[in-house]
């Protein structure tokens, strides 16, 4: 946990600097995201339950829009599409979609707007990544361009209406657990990023 946040709350604190002080983020039917970040050597699970991980010198920038399909009080919908470049030990595109479910109320929401998002969806790299196929370790095949994504999130914002929001993502590609095939290809990138609700 202590090298995530040295790591990671640093650029945190850089990607809300555009967060207005006047107030919370009330989103639209339209959003725009801009986030960045560095490969973690974990599986997800580790990374989430463990909150601790080491670094490969790989990194990657994505614009991620979406779009709101439904409101209910607590949970919010969304469609997200991310343009994804990656460079440092890999060096390719990444287009990906991804259904989102995102828990918008929590208790302290006047000091701090929270939300916590888990979105699920498909990925596509215009070759095959190098850093992906930790099956090599495994003695077993490398990844493949198509894979499985999934984004596990926490958004901030300040606790009135702004158009603007904060959030550090942990963006995933794998196989799903052979869903997509047999192979033990896999990435996880901790990010953070900036989101505007038009």
């Amino acid at each position: 946990m202590v090298l995530i946040c040295k790591r990671i709350l640093p650029l945190f604190l850089v990607a809300i600097l555009g967060v207005s002080l006047h107030g919370r983020a009330e989103s639209g039917d339209f959003h725009l995201g801009v986030y960045g970040g560095k490969a973690a050597k974990e599986r997800m699970l580790d990374i989430l339950t463990r909150y601790n991980t080491g670094f490969i010198d790989s990194y990657m920038v994505a614009v991620a829009p979406g779009y709101v399909l439904g409101r209910g009080r607590h949970l919010r919908h969304e469609l997200e599409g991310q343009v994804v470049f990656h460079w440092g030990e890999q060096n390719h595109w990444e287009f990906n979609t991804a259904y989102l479910v995102r828990w918008m109320t929590f208790p302290w929401d006047h000091h701090v707007d929270t939300r916590v998002a888990l979105g699920a969806g498909v990925s596509w790299a215009t070759e095959t990544p190098f850093i992906e196929p930790r099956a090599k370790e495994l003695g077993q095949e490398e990844s493949t361009q198509f894979l499985g994504y999934v984004a596990v999130e926490i958004e901030l914002a300040p606790p009135r209406e702004s158009p603007w929001s904060g959030f550090i993502r942990l963006h995933h590609r794998s196989d799903a657990f052979g869903l997509f095939h047999d192979k033990r290809g896999g990435s996880n990138f901790i990010t953070v990023g900036t989101r505007y609700h038009f």
